[in-house]
């Protein structure tokens, strides 16, 4: 299940740049630049607060990704079920064990991929666009 949770986070990342080329939604239009900027600032919140456990405590105090999950969802919830297949059990469990900045990072990377993948869509759209309006 935990698995499905970062595949549809990743794909909202990535996909959500995709509202630039509405122009329909230009309400919606900035969503993905904040939607970055709040993944970015988590990330350095993160970091920040690991760093401030080894300068206080000697050991990195930054949330792993199954705290932050258990903190969401509650003890027990549907989304922190284990499946039935136990190399998928196993891998989960080294992905809740991880530290939230690398999910955090990686929504980032997804995020900017996006911006880049469908800007490049854009300039190819308008590029034709022009194309067509000189020959035609």
């Amino acid at each position: 299940m935990v698995f499905l949770q970062v595949s549809g986070l990743l794909l909202l990342a990535w996909s959500s740049g995709a509202i630039q080329l509405s122009q329909r939604a230009r309400v919606a239009h900035s969503a993905p630049m904040w939607l970055a900027v709040a993944w970015a600032l988590g990330t350095v919140a993160c970091i920040g607060l690991g760093a401030s456990g080894l300068l206080r405590y000697g050991e990195w105090q930054s949330l792993s990704t199954g705290q932050a999950l258990h903190r969401l969802f509650g003890e027990g919830s549907l989304a922190m079920r284990r499946s039935e297949w136990a190399a998928l059990n196993r891998a989960a469990g080294v992905y809740l064990n991880l530290d939230i900045v690398w999910t955090l990072l990686a929504l980032c990377l997804a995020q900017f991929h996006s911006a880049m993948f469908w800007a490049g869509v854009a300039e190819r759209r308008r590029h034709a666009r022009v194309v067509r309006h000189r020959a035609g």
